[in-house]
């Protein structure tokens, strides 16, 4: 757990509710002069806080406490969405989100204070979580604990199920049985399956026996398979019912908490995996080419290749698609059309992951052990045209182009990234800048502002706060801001701040350096950011391609308010305010009154002081806090 030295919480100074409301409406005038159209936070799951005393040692955007904290990011960042990270199956063998399910929601994510709230579990069930836990609170606090919590909430979950078979909660199960006829298909593959993991305790199902091996295979003998099916569902009605039951509760929460954002004005956004998980893939075996996966470019990998180990659909059969009747796609492409219908009903657009692959497909198998790329045509806009397809029939009259966001880095990206550019909106990252992955680049090369986000860094890359320290990270990015703004670091310090100016030459570099960073992203209409940023903390959210028990694992703890302002006044996370007044001076806009209120409510947030709102309120009441920052239009 590494949060800056933060020991003392003596140096911060929240903002009053009085000072807040003319704080909301300063940054409103400011990012209309700057013509901001979304502001979007990076959130996975597990990274989002949990309450006081209901601390169960991972997160969920489920709960209500995570409907608190977007309230905060809106007030304090004016967030306008929120993508939200895979939200699929995960298992202690694997908790990575990009190799969960694309169906099915994991049951790690289900909120357990609700199921309490509901009187499915027992009242103060999720307390007791909280102060039995036996290992360190504090560290419990800034990172997850899979291990703990997995089998915990399993159990709780089979309590619950118990209570809800048992009690009177008609009006649940009357929903419950909707919810088992609509998604039938889906929920029969998924629990066969995971019966089928436990008795052999293997999701490699090419170890399985024959018959298991090939259920859903149409090539395989039929009655074999039907009979199969229907021995298993026989023998597992009970296990089944209560998988079916875990989805059910997960849906039910995740539309729950769809509404709530919705309410608050915040548009969510799910990232759509490149992949298919192993449960998918036995359902669907027609779909996919055996022995032939996914992956990229990479001088750095042997033989070249990044091995992303992901199962690679069989493009041949895709079908016919005149972009309006899905009747003459082949099983590959229904299942495509079915996996974004199943996204665009669960959000309001999506993220597309490695969405390049399917322009421009980068493909391997392996063998005698050598990697060797598989020669594939391009596909075009095959696919893309099915993702419209689903996202205009789920969507309808919501439809937008903007809905669909495209991440496309690396080499084998440029046709698709010419294809798409200023229909669909790219995403990009600043750390990258070596590469011309900059704002002002982007105009150059043609795009419209509002067809491309840009942020410091995603989940794979390093914070921004590891980035500062980087000496040859800061002198490539001086580079480009002497190159596109005729900026120095220098231009982004703190003139009259004292904590500031205590600070040794490295450190006033670092800052300005972060500052300067988060100042470039807001001269882009559209930009985002992950919480690890936001908050300007050290750990990274993963480090991809090396397995470690710290990827998937940094949290915002409960106390999140204090920790921003903490990290806020020691010169740390998205100091807005400052932000945005970097972002006038890159863009020449800096000798008006928003421009100067800005820089005197950034100097606020650099200062000593209290806490929390509730804080500031009470050292004002006292006199303690002198004039308050007052902003009028």
């Amino acid at each position: 757990m590494k949060i800056n030295n933060i020991a003392s919480y003596n140096f911060k100074r929240a903002l009053t509710t009085q000072e807040l409301q003319s704080y909301k409406r300063l940054i409103n005038d400011a990012q209309k002069q700057l013509n901001i159209q979304d502001t979007t936070a990076i959130v996975f799951d597990f990274n989002t806080p949990q309450k006081k005393g209901e601390n169960t040692s991972i997160g969920t955007t489920f709960s209500n406490e995570a409907q608190n904290f977007a309230q905060f990011l809106k007030t304090m960042f004016n967030i306008t969405s929120i993508q939200l990270e895979p939200q699929g199956k995960i298992s202690l063998f694997n908790t990575s989100p990009y190799s969960g399910t694309n169906f099915s929601f994991g049951e790690h994510i289900i909120d357990l204070k609700k199921l309490e709230d509901s009187g499915l579990l027992k009242k103060g069930y999720v307390r007791n979580l909280d102060n039995n836990y036996p290992f360190d609170k504090i560290q419990r606090e800034y990172k997850t604990n899979y291990e703990y919590i997995l089998p915990k909430q399993k159990e709780a979950l089979k309590e619950a199920y118990y209570t809800f078979k048992k009690g009177d909660f008609s009006k649940l199960k009357e929903e419950f049985e909707t919810f088992k006829k609509e998604n039938y298909a889906t929920l029969e593959s998924e629990s066969l399956f995971e019966i089928l993991a436990e008795k052999y305790q293997t999701e490699n199902f090419d170890l399985w026996e024959e018959t298991d091996k090939n259920l859903y295979n149409p090539q395989f003998d039929q009655n074999k398979r039907s009979q199969r099916i229907e021995q298993l569902k026989e023998e597992n009605k009970e296990r089944i019912d209560f998988i079916n039951f875990i989805q059910f509760i997960a849906s039910k929460q995740q539309k729950e908490a769809r509404k709530e954002f919705s309410n608050k004005g915040i548009k969510l956004y799910g990232d759509c995996l490149i992949g298919f998980s192993q449960s998918e893939i036995w359902a669907n075996p027609d779909c996919f080419l055996k022995g032939q996966y996914y992956g990229g470019p990479d001088p750095n990998c042997p033989d070249g290749i990044q091995t992303w180990g992901l199962a690679a659909l069989d493009y041949t059969k895709i079908g016919d698609f005149d972009k309006e009747n899905i009747s003459s796609l082949n099983c590959t492409g229904k299942l495509l059309y079915k996996k974004y219908s199943e996204f665009f009903k669960r959000y309001d657009g999506v993220r597309m992951d490695a969405a390049w692959q399917f322009v421009v497909p980068f493909v391997y198998y392996k063998n005698n052990g050598k990697y060797s790329q598989v020669e594939l045509p391009e596909l075009n806009y095959k696919i893309l045209d099915i993702v419209k397809k689903a996202a205009k029939d789920t969507l309808k009259d919501n439809y937008n182009p903007d809905n669909i966001m495209l991440e496309l880095v690396g080499t084998s990206a440029d046709k698709s990234r010419e294809m798409t550019k200023n229909i669909y909106p790219h995403l990009y990252t600043t750390a990258y800048s070596q590469y011309d992955e900059r704002p002002e680049k982007f105009l150059q090369k043609g795009y419209r502002q509002g067809k491309f986000y840009t942020g410091t860094g995603c989940h794979d890359n390093d914070s921004l706060v590891n980035m500062a320290k980087n000496e040859e990270q800061r002198r490539i990015q001086k580079q480009g801001f002497k190159e596109d703004f005729k900026l120095d670091l220098n231009d982004f310090e703190y003139k009259n701040n004292q904590q500031y100016q205590n600070q040794n030459t490295e450190e006033k570099e670092r800052e300005n350096f972060r500052n300067a960073k988060l100042s470039e992203i807001f001269t882009s209409q559209k930009q985002f950011f992950t919480l690890v940023d936001i908050f300007g903390m050290e750990e990274r959210i993963n480090i991809s391609g090396k397995p470690s028990s710290d990827n998937w694992s940094v949290r915002i703890p409960s106390n999140y308010e204090e920790f921003y302002f903490s990290q806020c006044a020691k010169g740390y996370g998205l100091n807005l305010p400052k932000a945005l007044s970097g972002a006038f001076k890159m863009k020449k806009m800096n000798n008006g009154f928003i421009y100067s209120k800005l820089n005197e409510l950034a100097d606020i947030l650099r200062q000593k002081g209290p806490n929390t709102t509730k804080e500031a309120d009470m050292a004002y009441n006292r006199g303690e806090l002198g004039n308050l920052f007052e902003y009028r239009a």
